[in-house]
């Protein structure tokens, strides 16, 4: 008789799973795809929109691969996000003037947005008593759903976002690591 190779059987077992995750990761991470989209749509620089918008739906997808507290950032990352994005998107489509002088209102939309974001992550993570993954993970697929839209202004928009992310997320950090000394 042959003998039945245990390790081999292990592996290919082991390999079928992970396809088998990561499909469904793919498909957990699709409805990321409809932001992007509408993003490109309202925006302004779909070049960014598909920079921030890939590297959202990858990260979406490997968060939802890895599991645990990974898998539960993405969806509050994502619609905190919206916020960054939609205030961005509204402010694309006003300026102020005063005299001769207009401006955008897309870094202040940005900083105000980012802020809010931040308020919603800590919040979100310090009531479910999550840990430092989901922390990072929900603030990076956050600020990549919102970067889609605060780049409008170019770059310094984004820098807005992820100044006024840190500026909301503070006060909740500063509390959970003085509460854990």
């Amino acid at each position: 008789m042959d003998s039945i190779d245990l390790a081999r059987l292990s592996r290919q077992a082991r390999a079928r799973y992970e396809r088998a995750r990561l499909g469904l990761s793919f498909a957990g991470a699709a409805p990321v795809l409809l932001v992007v989209a509408a993003a490109a749509v309202l925006g302004k620089r779909p070049s960014s929109v598909a920079l921030f918008g890939g590297l959202l739906f990858v990260s979406g997808v490997v968060l939802l691969w890895r599991g645990r507290d990974l898998r539960l950032a993405l969806w509050p990352g994502v619609l905190s996000g919206l916020i960054p994005l939609v205030f961005a998107l509204v402010a694309n489509y006003g300026h102020g003037c005063s005299g001769d002088h207009c401006s955008s209102l897309c870094v202040p939309a940005c900083t105000v947005g980012g802020v809010t974001a931040g308020v919603v992550v800590s919040v979100i993570a310090t009531r479910l008593k999550l840990g430092w993954g989901f922390w990072l993970s929900a603030s990076a697929v956050s600020m990549l759903t919102g970067a889609m839209g605060c780049a409008c202004v170019g770059y310094s928009g984004v820098l807005a976002l992820v100044g006024g992310f840190a500026v909301g997320l503070a006060p909740q950090f500063v509390r959970r690591v003085f509460a854990s000394h």
